[in-house]
């Protein structure tokens, strides 16, 4: 028997086993189904592999709109308590429990509530070209204590699942937003999403608040655009844009894609009195932040996910060191080294003499006291150019015709009395690097909000306001600040107490005419400043008038002799 037979035989022996169980019923006539007696259908299972390709988005319930509800739902940890309506999916209130507000007269809410607005934080905006979909109501589908989802059908195939989660001991939520497809067409879309809203106000509007947006410059380096109110409205279209949001002086709420590629540009307008968009400057502090997506694919009968970071806290470093790039929002500027240094020393003094006002105190007290040293060879250079005077005149009648030979003499004369005409300048000098540091410090600093010192002075980021005048003081306001006024006044007293170099011409009688009006010029720079930058202004000033006493008495009179 051949090979072929051999297969053929096999196959006939094959057919043989299977005809009577399964293929004679295939071919024989089906008998109906006892009445009464249900006909069951049995279908073989799919491999798993098969299966899994057919998987489809599980179908959203579709509701009128006019059948849900509004409704609020509250979230929240130990450090934030947050309270979202199903309208738009939004965020109506971020309260940070830790901090009060302006007033100290309750805890801070990060969202405005003067200003009744559609426009709320998170919310979804102009998606497949329905521009007011921000108002669109969802379904609370989930809620717990930290997290809330919310489901929505655009009635064309399309579903939208948002879920919110608030990690414990966080000033962050995580955002992910789902599109579904259940069509059999890939879609192209976009949409814009409300970043920032209505942040509350900390100082003035126009100095303080502003939109943000971070910038990628390559090398993991951000770079913070700020834009001013002023400036609103405004469109940034930079490649890069890898977060946006807005600030005021002690917080920020930003908004954080998990891929910096899904921003195409960023929108910040004002809102007007009625909470719709407006196309000026927003003078009154109410204005919004939005990105705009680029384009991204949605397949059909499949999904798109995008996953947000939404952080709403305060700019302090140690909070902003946790959330990466996000420490660019906290700047000092050029003098940022010297800044940091000083914060680190207030908050060392801090913690073991828990006032910022005798932190600042006690620096003063080391800065003067390092600089002491220079501060006296000051003092004494001008004491000696005082007793040289004489010496100076009968050199000007000498030479009074050649007035290089004049000067030439004039500094042979100093170096021989070791006098220095420029040395008065030199403490001044270097304490100004050290007052702007401090001046940022204090201006910007965290750990200065809302900070008591003594008495009237509750608040060493703001003026010590000791009260308000009925009447108004041309360039000074209508309050009655007090450390100002010490200052002024100390500050005369030092310039009576200090020596002074011989004016040896108009123009030195001139500066010195000038110099003796820069304690006004102070008083009206620092009357509207920090009362922490006006307290170190004042202690400074009262120390140097005890070292210019101790520095006179130790003074021994030199009676030079010119030949």
């Amino acid at each position: 028997m051949d090979r072929k037979a051999l297969i053929a035989i096999i196959i006939c022996g094959i057919i043989m086993l299977l005809y009577y169980p399964f293929i004679l019923p295939l071919l024989s006539p089906r008998k109906p189904a006892p009445e009464g007696v249900k006909e069951e259908v049995v279908i073989p299972e799919e491999p798993q592999e098969e299966k899994a390709a057919q998987v489809r988005p599980k179908p959203i319930q579709t509701q009128p709109q006019e059948d849900i509800h509004l409704k609020d739902v509250v979230i929240e940890n130990e450090l934030v308590r947050m309270v979202w309506t199903n309208e738009g999916a939004a965020v109506k209130s971020v309260e940070l429990k830790r901090f009060k507000d302006t007033e100290t007269k309750g805890i801070l809410d990060l969202v405005k509530k003067d200003v009744e607005t559609t426009y709320l934080p998170l919310a979804i905006d102009n998606i497949f070209q329905e521009e007011d979909f921000r108002r669109r109501r969802y379904i609370v589908r989930e809620q717990t204590r930290d997290k809330v989802v919310f489901t929505t059908s655009l009635g064309e195939g399309i579903n939208i699942i948002k879920t919110v989660s608030l990690p414990p001991h966080k000033y962050h939520v995580g955002m992910d937003i789902v599109l579904e497809n259940t069509t059999d067409t890939d879609l192209s879309l976009t949409y814009d999403l409300i970043a920032s809203s209505l942040i509350a106000e900390e100082g003035e509007p126009s100095a303080d608040m502003a939109a943000v947006a971070g910038l990628d410059t390559g090398g993991a380096r951000v770079k913070l655009l700020r834009t001013a109110l002023k400036n609103l409205p405004f469109k940034n279209e930079s490649v890069g844009i890898t977060w946006a949001g807005s600030m005021n002086k002690y917080f920020a709420t930003v908004l954080k894609p998990s891929s910096g590629e899904l921003i195409k540009f960023i929108n910040a307008q004002a809102l007007n009195e009625s909470g719709a968009l407006s196309g000026e400057e927003a003078k009154n502090g109410n204005f919004i932040v939005s990105l705009h997506t680029n384009k991204f694919r949605l397949p059909s009968q499949g999904t798109a996910k995008q996953s947000y970071l939404y952080f709403m806290g305060p700019k302090k470093e140690e909070v902003l060191e946790q959330y990466d790039t996000l420490e660019v929002l906290l700047s000092y500027g050029w003098l940022s080294s010297i800044s940091k240094v000083l914060l680190s020393f207030l908050n060392a003094v801090h913690r073991m003499i828990p006032n910022y006002g005798v932190s600042i105190i006690i620096l003063t007290i080391i800065i003067k006291a390092l600089l002491f040293p220079l501060t006296r060879k000051s003092q004494v250079s001008m004491f000696r150019m005082q007793q040289l005077q004489p010496m100076i005149n009968q050199l000007k009648e000498k030479y009074k015709h050649d007035k290089q030979k004049m000067g030439k003499e004039q500094m042979l004369l100093f170096k021989k009395y070791g006098v220095n005409p420029m040395s008065g300048c030199f403490p001044m000098l270097l304490q100004l690097p050290v007052f702007f540091a401090l001046f940022r410090t204090l201006q910007l600093s965290f750990e200065m909000r809302q900070a008591p010192f003594v008495l009237w002075i509750d608040d060493l980021s703001r003026p010590d306001t000791l009260m308000m005048l009925p009447f108004h003081i041309p360039l000074l306001g209508n309050s009655l600040n007090i450390l100002p006024l010490i200052m002024t006044g100390a500050s005369f007293a030092q310039m009576k107490l200090t020596p002074k170099a011989p004016a040896t011409d108009p123009q030195a009688q001139a500066q010195q005419k000038m110099m003796s009006f820069m304690p006004i010029m102070f008083a009206f720079i620092l009357y509207s400043m920090p009362s922490g930058l006006t307290l170190y202004w004042t202690v400074s000033t009262v120390l140097s008038i005890i070292e210019g006493i101790i520095i006179r008495k130790s003074l021994g009179k030199i009676k030079p002799k010119y030949k």
